[in-house]
């Protein structure tokens, strides 16, 4: 039990790590990408990213901790992909909510309104 929870933590730490190198290295450099294609390559390295680690961590459990039927992985894989399927869109569409509306807070801030 202890191996794992240290094996979870360490895969933890360095996906952060990775994480964190990836941003400073992009900050000095500038990719090719610009507008709708570098947001749809960082949505899908992030997605799937994550749902690479989500597997990882689910195998693990699965292996490592408990003694369960095939159907458990099925099922954890599948769950985890419709989760996906919902969030996805519907974090999409929250972000562009949020951008819109903040967008709208900087063109009146410029209008000359006295706060």
């Amino acid at each position: 039990m202890l191996a794992m929870t240290a094996l979870g933590y360490v895969l933890l730490v360095a996906t952060l790590a990775l994480g964190l190198a990836r941003a400073r290295r992009e900050r000095g450099e500038r990719s090719g990408r610009r507008g709708w294609a570098a947001l749809a390559w960082r949505v899908a390295e992030t997605v799937l990213g994550g749902w690479a680690v989500l597997v990882v961590v689910l195998l693990g459990y699965y292996y490592g901790l408990a003694d369960l039927g095939g159907g458990f992985l099925v099922g954890g894989l599948a769950g985890s992909a419709a989760l996906l399927a919902i969030a996805l869109p519907l974090f999409a569409l929250a972000s562009w909510g949020w951008e819109r509306a903040g967008a709208r807070r900087r063109a009146a801030g410029r209008g000359g309104r006295s706060r």
